[in-house]
């Protein structure tokens, strides 16, 4: 008899073990997963800060063309013909400033959001890469064979949901990196 038959039909005696995995929470509860939403919210905190500061500054080209309206109103009958014109005139040009303002915000914050929504992506990309040896290890001292979304699944035994043992896998991975973000530590000035 061949040898890889006998093989073959030793791994297809014996069911896969299955278990299951809540991608979201993973992202949701882990530090790693907290580390990239933070960076998530930074950059729509910075599209929001800049909407609001575009706004803002439109507020104030609103109110410089009422007051412009306003004294043409008030002043209209004792102005010259030649300084209603001109105050006409000012109030057109910065009517059209402000009509340019705003599609020039608009296309700004659109630009925004679009390098946004690619740097959200590349975010994500990078958290799978991560995780994703972290749950093949997870699975493999748990001697899983297959490892499912919970979103695919309809029913789940808690049993064979790996969610934990991943997001803890995840933190210790993350406690034992060295803290790249600390400062070098200086040496002490030397005393005169």
């Amino acid at each position: 008899s061949v040898p890889g038959a006998a093989l073959a039909q030793e791994a297809t005696a014996r069911s896969p073990r299955v278990a299951v995995i809540d991608m979201a929470r993973v992202s949701a509860e882990s530090l790693l997963g907290k580390s990239y939403a933070s960076q998530l919210e930074k950059l729509q905190t910075d599209i929001n800060a800049e909407a609001t500061k575009k706004q803002t500054e439109l507020g104030k080209i609103d109110a410089a063309i009422k007051t412009l309206q306003d004294e043409l109103e008030k002043q209209g009958s004792v102005l010259s013909q030649e300084a209603r014109d001109k105050k006409q005139q000012e109030i057109v040009r910065k009517t059209r400033d402000r009509q340019a303002f705003l599609e020039d915000g608009q296309a700004e914050i659109n630009r925004m959001r679009e390098r946004a929504q690619q740097q959200a992506q590349s975010i994500n990309n990078e958290f799978q890469l991560k995780v994703r040896p972290l749950v093949e290890q997870v699975a493999k001292d748990k001697g899983y064979d297959l490892v499912l979304d919970s979103q695919v699944a309809y029913t789940i035994n808690k049993d064979f949901d790996i969610t934990r043992d991943v997001i803890v896998k995840a933190d210790e991975t993350e406690k034992a990196k060295p803290a790249a973000a600390a400062a070098p530590a200086t040496p002490p000035a030397p005393k005169p």
